[in-house]
């Protein structure tokens, strides 16, 4: 999810699609060679999505949304470079004896944009708003949730203990993402204000300039202790959905990184710019509609299972995705719980489809619609060519609008989306049990069980076996549809920017890891 997410997915925004083509603003022009010291002034990125589409409330977001909210929120442990969390708002934590108790100790002298001041009444605050279901970050902690925390109590001042419906061994990582994120006073008092004005306690503020939307410019938060550790003193986030629009703003200095797709990654590398790579991001159908409220037939495990077979992955990736990687496990290459066995399992396989289909009561077919986004158009119309082919009609239909994108994980049976899964757990929890893409409710003993070995695992050959059978599961019962495996891939002006490096495997940059080449 990256629900998207991801925990992970990139969250329902993109899932919806952008609507709104943003453009840039010329900054600093970091294409210059002097000898002089790297321009610190400003640093520039183009993105594919805008972030604060809901605001600037990091609770209604997940952890794809990450990169952009850390410049104005601190969160409550913090995503080291290695990819484990470390100390944050919370400068240490213990858990009791069996794992249904965490106990934070927060940092002192913290204050917030709005002038209130970090303690535990004020995070009590903030958990407490796991209530509200427009919080995406706190789905999983909800009421009924797998992670549900049934109650946040104020200890001292400074400590404050959250208390859970059962064990939440290794909770504290979902605490360095948006779910971990305080906001200040005002904005919990009043939610509504989050709209147009953020509450933080973050390195970075919202400059007027800002154009929502558009582009999002932030300056040094001269309250924060930590500033230090941002080298830029302006960070600009300019929204350019289309994908060659932003390789170009690379190329040309406009932009100093950029989010690159796999069909500019070499236009950009012959153009003198650097690119760093890492996967775990799977473009995947995910089936929205496992009970068959909007179409019947995805009521059938067996029919869920067809679409699997039906597909073409590896003509998708070498038509439209050169350099991506086929995918037919729901979690990525370098998951513990990653297995060969279902690149052979659910191998493309046209009449074992039809035999599915007419094993489940459907050897005439059936029809059903997908909504689509720019982004997603191309890839989709692909495999409708595929389900055509066994006998299943997909239409196509362009979203006319953000709210029909969002609506349409309650109105049609099946998405697509980036799924980052450096959370497993998280993305299970508050992403595919329950958060947007099980809007119905469905349940399958299965995934819950695995979810929750994966949670309580205490070593690596624990881990492996509970992913192994999460993935595996997630797939044979086509809650999962994996198409391909994307290269994530930040293209920077090496000039201005030292190589960027990724924390672990999460598929985007800590803000705080853009450094000025030297």
């Amino acid at each position: 999810m990256k629900l998207l997410t991801s925990p992970a997915r990139r969250s329902a925004a993109v899932l919806a699609g952008a609507l709104v083509l943003g453009s840039l603003t010329a900054c600093g022009g970091g294409t210059s060679q002097t000898a002089a010291k790297v321009d610190t002034s400003t640093l520039t990125l183009a993105i594919d999505s805008d972030s604060a589409s809901f605001g600037y409330d990091p609770l209604r977001v997940s952890s794809a949304q990450r990169q952009f909210f850390e410049g104005l929120y601190d969160s409550l442990m913090v995503l080291k470079a290695d990819g484990s969390a470390g100390p944050g708002l919370a400068s240490a934590f213990e858990y009791n004896a069996d794992n249904t108790v965490l106990t934070l100790t927060l940092k002192e002298g913290v204050t917030f944009t709005d002038g209130s001041t970090l303690d535990a009444a004020l995070v009590k605050a903030n958990l407490d708003r796991r209530t509200d279901p427009a919080l995406s970050a706190y789905s999983a902690v909800a009421k009924g949730g797998a992670q549900e925390i049934t109650s946040v109590d104020v200890v001292s001042p400074t400590k404050v203990s959250l208390t859970f419906a059962k064990a939440q061994p290794g909770f504290e990582k979902n605490l360095a993402s948006t779910t971990g994120m305080i906001v200040g006073k005002a904005g919990v008092t009043d939610t509504a204000t989050l709209a147009a004005t953020p509450a933080g306690s973050g390195p970075y503020i919202i400059d007027p300039s800002t154009v929502k939307g558009n582009k999002y410019v932030m300056v040094k938060n001269s309250k924060n202790a930590d500033t230090a550790k941002y080298p830029f003193s302006k960070v600009i986030f300019s929204i350019v959905l289309d994908p060659q629009a932003r390789a170009n703003a690379l190329v040309s200095g406009q932009a100093d990184v950029a989010m690159l797709t796999s069909n500019t990654v070499d236009f950009a590398k012959s153009k003198g710019v650097g690119v760093s790579q890492i996967g775990g991001t799977v473009n995947t159908m995910i089936s929205f509609d496992k009970i068959g409220k909007t179409a019947p037939a995805f009521a059938q495990e067996k029919v869920r299972q067809a679409i699997q077979h039906a597909i073409n992955r590896q003509a998708l990736v070498d038509a439209l995705h050169k350099g991506d990687i086929p995918a037919w496990n729901a979690l990525p290459k370098d998951s513990a719980g990653f297995t060969t066995d279902l690149e052979t399992r659910f191998a493309y396989n046209p009449e074992k489809a039809k035999s599915l289909l007419a094993e489940a009561g459907y050897a005439n077919g059936f029809e059903f619609t997908i909504i689509a986004g720019a982004q997603t158009q191309t890839d989709l119309q692909a495999v409708q060519k595929d389900l055509a082919a066994v006998g299943i009609t997909m239409n196509v239909k362009m979203a006319a609008s953000t709210d029909e994108a969002f609506a349409a994980v309650a109105t049609t049976p099946l998405g697509y989306s980036p799924l980052n899964w450096d959370n497993p757990v998280g993305i299970m929890y508050g992403v595919v049990l329950n958060g947007f893409t099980n809007v119905q409710k469905a349940t399958d003993e299965q995934l819950s069980a695995a979810t929750g070995e994966a949670a309580a695992a205490k070593d690596d050959a624990a881990k492996k076996a509970a992913l192994t059978k999460l993935n595996t599961r997630l797939v044979e019962s086509g809650w999962m549809i994996p198409l391909y495996e994307a290269l994530t891939n930040q293209g920077y002006n090496t000039k201005k920017i030292k190589q960027v490096e990724f924390a672990g495997t999460n598929a985007y940059p800590l803000l705080s890891s853009y450094a000025p080449a030297s």
